[in-house]
């Protein structure tokens, strides 16, 4: 073990100088106190650039060909956008893989508005609106429910995440109030789930809810 004649401590590891004072240790350098740790391993790191890059030579191929034929119309921006639109769904579990919860949220709304998206500039048929979302809402309401029991996660991690969901549950009324469906079962039903969600949430989770929502607005 090395020693500081100015300082009188006793310094661990293979330092040279003291930390303190930085003058020249005297005596043998020890053991290392701290151990050395491995780098952190990416497991995902190079399927994702491999990915990456069949995206990349999918794109340029379609664009190649596309410019070759442009009698067949621009369909290459079609590829592209959904390639663009896999990669953001991608990017959003990838990056929220940590917590299951806040992914199920996350992908709420990412996926909900690249569907809208997808349908208003396809000329908007109302397929987002009518089927998509009142189906979808319903599903990631049920994932949440499944992933918080399979996780034996406590109330305040998976309450919040939760509601956000099933309030969500609750947005498909404003098309189907503005007379924008042509089709209003999936709706309906969407809002009757969400509607016994959100009392089943209250009745078994209120006072739990009602801490969460003291803590996070800091009531």
């Amino acid at each position: 073990m090395r020693f500081c004649k100015q300082c009188r401590v006793h310094v661990e590891g293979p330092l040279r100088r003291c930390p303190l004072c930085q003058s020249p240790l005297s005596g043998q350098p020890g053991e290392n106190a701290y151990p050395a740790l491995p780098p952190a391993r990416k497991p995902l790191r190079l399927p994702l650039r491999l990915a990456a890059l069949a995206t990349v030579a999918v794109a340029a191929a379609c664009a190649a060909v596309n410019y070759s034929l442009p009698q067949t119309g621009w369909w290459s921006l079609l590829v592209v956008a959904a390639l663009a639109s896999t990669w953001l769904v991608l990017g959003v579990t990838v990056y929220k893989r940590g917590s299951p919860m806040k992914a199920i949220v996350w992908q709420l709304g990412v996926i909900s508005s690249v569907t809208l998206s997808w349908d208003l500039c396809t000329g908007f048929a109302g397929w987002s609106l009518d089927f998509v979302l009142p189906i979808f809402i319903p599903c990631a309401q049920l994932a949440a429910f499944i992933v918080a029991m399979a996780l034996c996660l406590r109330p305040a991690e998976y309450l919040f995440c939760l509601t956000a969901c099933i309030l969500a549950g609750f947005a498909p009324l404003v098309p189907l109030l503005c007379g924008l469906l042509g089709v209003v079962y999936p709706t309906v039903i969407c809002v009757g789930i969400s509607l016994v969600a959100l009392a089943g949430l209250l009745l078994f989770k209120g006072a739990e809810l009602k801490d969460d929502a003291v803590r996070r607005l800091h009531l």
